[in-house]
């Protein structure tokens, strides 16, 4: 009976995964197509713009180029607040064409006004940090972190808090904060445009502490997240994901890394939060959200948005694949979760959520910890908090933070 009820676990497991896949494959199909369209009907009222600027003035390239710069940021036209030198930080291993990358960032900025442009190569020395640093004593007014997740973490832990604009170039396998911010995938031109025609949002960032107890943890150096951070099976999922089949699926390839993860134990979960109260749980993971949306367009966290000034916080707990399957469910179609009496008897899962400024997070068994995919070490103890609207980041005009 025991391995009857495994194979039917596994059984469900693999079914869910597979429709997760398909569904994927088609909204991916589906943006793209979306994308395409906005592209083209952008730029013929771009050229419409341009054509009437043109007839209102003299026909001088001043005049096309003031023009320019208006389109180029709405909100600023003081001359103060224009670009006049592009810093691009430049993950050279995730591009399969270094050179050809720089010749279509530089034929935008021409194109789009004319500024200065740097290229600054990071390094596995040094994958961020100090290439932001030199740009900004170099004079860059905007700073271009063109790479994954991790590439956007690092450029921005030094921004934050500066006047200094950022933007993303993504170039990763799962782009989370440019999905959630409708920055272009897949397009450097389409991204670096954005970034130079775009608007100038404040966005929140989290600051994570984590150690082996509550007094390592106070005293550890505070890490940036911006998109996800949080230990457990998350954690886990990410650490067994090979890098070749990243490469080679994009981020499907942590669905299978996260196989792996699915028959773990729960483990006991504090959670503090700074108005006193406290909630106890059994958990696979505890998730600490800035933004809420995964690839696919599918919504872990509805309530998370880039500029509300919280943390949504999740966590949730399973039995065996049959309960795994259910919090896929929750995630991909709340609607089809079991209600009532029905949910009392078949329920294999737990999901709680929360909101908060701050919180502590403590367990009894050391959990390997994630940044916005980055997994680097092990903790028991947990301390989040957001510090709202110190990023400076350019998004495509009209995007709309609210929605997760």
């Amino acid at each position: 009976m025991d391995q009857t009820l495994l194979y039917l676990s596994i059984a469900s497991i693999v079914v869910t995964v597979v429709a997760v896949v398909l569904l994927v494959v088609v909204l991916r199909h589906l943006g793209r197509h979306r994308r395409e369209i906005a592209a083209l009907r952008a730029a013929t009222e771009g050229s419409g713009a341009r054509a009437g600027a043109g007839a209102a003035g003299d026909g001088t390239s001043a005049d096309v180029d003031s023009a320019a710069r208006a389109d180029a940021d709405p909100h600023d036209d003081s001359p103060a607040d224009s670009i006049h030198r592009v810093a691009v930080v430049l993950n050279p291993s995730k591009f399969d064409d270094a050179e050809m990358f720089r010749t279509r960032v530089r034929e935008v900025v021409e194109n789009l006004g004319g500024a200065d442009v740097e290229f600054y190569e990071t390094t596995v020395e040094d994958p961020g940090r100090g290439q932001t640093r030199r740009a900004l004593q170099e004079g860059a007014d905007l700073v271009v972190a063109a790479g994954g997740d991790g590439t956007v973490r690092l450029v921005s832990s030094v921004l934050a808090g500066t006047d200094t604009r950022m933007a993303i170039i993504p170039a990763g396998t799962g782009n989370l904060l440019a999905r959630n911010l409708d920055i272009p995938l897949e397009d450097p031109t389409a991204a670096m445009t954005a970034a130079l025609s775009g608007e100038d949002r404040q966005i929140d960032v989290g600051w994570l502490r984590s150690g082996g107890s509550v007094s390592e943890a106070a005293a550890s150096a505070e890490q940036i997240f911006l998109v996800i951070a949080g230990f457990g099976a998350d954690a886990e999922m990410i650490g067994h994901t090979d890098d070749t089949l990243k490469k080679r699926l994009g981020w499907i390839a942590y669905v299978v890394g996260g196989v792996r993860t699915i028959l773990g134990r729960s483990v006991d979960v504090m959670l503090d939060f700074p108005d006193g109260t406290r909630q106890a749980h059994k958990a696979r993971t505890v998730l600490l959200g800035n933004v809420g949306r995964l690839p696919g367009g599918f919504v872990l966290m509805p309530e998370a948005t880039a500029d509300n000034g919280r943390l949504e916080i999740v966590v949730a707990g399973w039995k065996g694949a049959a309960g795994f399957s259910q919090v896929v469910t929750e995630v991909v179609n709340p609607k089809l979760v079991p209600k009532g009496k029905l949910a009392e008897t078949t329920r294999l899962s737990t999901m709680n959520r929360y909101q908060a400024t701050e919180v502590r997070v403590a367990t009894t068994k050391a959990q390997p910890v994630q940044l916005d995919g980055d997994t680097d070490t092990e903790a028991t103890h947990l301390i989040a908090r957001i510090d709202p609207g110190v990023l400076r980041l350019r998004v495509p005009a009209g995007t709309d933070l609210d929605q997760p």
